[in-house]
């Protein structure tokens, strides 16, 4: 490819990823792309095919190097842990700090891609199902095995329902961490990597290992055995 053609794909994804981000996959056409991009409808097609296979490489062109850090600085947190279980902390510095770092680097493209993240998750495309699959199910089965070695007392599926809330927390927080210092009125930085990341550890951390309920019962069955008669 030349470097003419490599630039003209850039300029699509990079164009692609902020209005899908923005507007989400069905309210945004070929022709606002081609036309913020400054390319013509052919250049698409030849690259990628079709608006579906476009929205597959941009996802697919940040996810992938974000979980192959993730795998990367897991397998260190396990050497560094040798015989013993990884630290609960550890395991999620390695989950979060990846994602965080493309969201807040000077690159408008991390928080593109955020948002993209999740509008895919509020309202997932079906011809996606396949490839979000392929890229995150590796992941999960890893995380999942550190996990369980690290919360032993943590039943399988009471910790899959753990993962879920985490994994929200933090693709929320991180997709709109620049928002934050505006929210707070100043009080929180929004280029504050370490900061969010120490607090979103903290409170995920808090959140997978907090001990188990000391029975079955459902929160409103709970909240009326506690409260006090009204009567005698």
């Amino acid at each position: 490819m030349t470097t003419e053609a490599q630039s003209t794909k850039e300029k699509i994804l990079d164009t692609a990823e902020r209005l899908f981000g923005q507007q989400g996959f069905p309210c945004t056409s070929l022709r606002q792309i081609t036309d913020e991009a400054g390319v013509n409808l052919a250049a698409v097609n030849y690259h990628f095919g079709s608006k579906e296979d476009l929205y597959k490489a941009v996802l697919i062109r940040r996810l992938r190097p974000v979980n192959e850090e993730r795998m990367k600085l897991l397998t260190h947190a396990e050497q560094l842990a040798g015989e013993q279980p990884v630290p609960i902390r550890s395991i999620l510095e390695t989950f979060v700090r990846p994602l965080l770092r493309h969201a807040m680097g000077a690159s408008v493209g991390g928080v593109s891609l955020l948002r993209l993240i999740s509008r895919d998750l509020t309202d997932p495309q079906p011809f996606m199902m396949a490839e979000m699959a392929k890229e995150f199910d590796p992941l999960v089965d890893r995380y999942t095995r550190v996990l369980t070695q690290t919360l032993r007392n943590i039943p399988l599926p009471e910790l899959f329902w753990r993962m879920q809330f985490t994994i929200g927390g933090i693709i929320y927080a991180a997709a709109h961490q620049h928002d934050f210092e505006r929210i707070s009125c100043g009080l929180c930085r929004g280029d504050d990597l370490d900061g969010c990341l120490r607090r979103l550890i903290d409170f995920c951390a808090a959140g997978l290992a907090a001990p188990l309920s000391s029975s079955g019962e459902s929160f409103a069955q709970q909240t009326e055995s506690d409260a006090v008669p009204a009567g005698p």
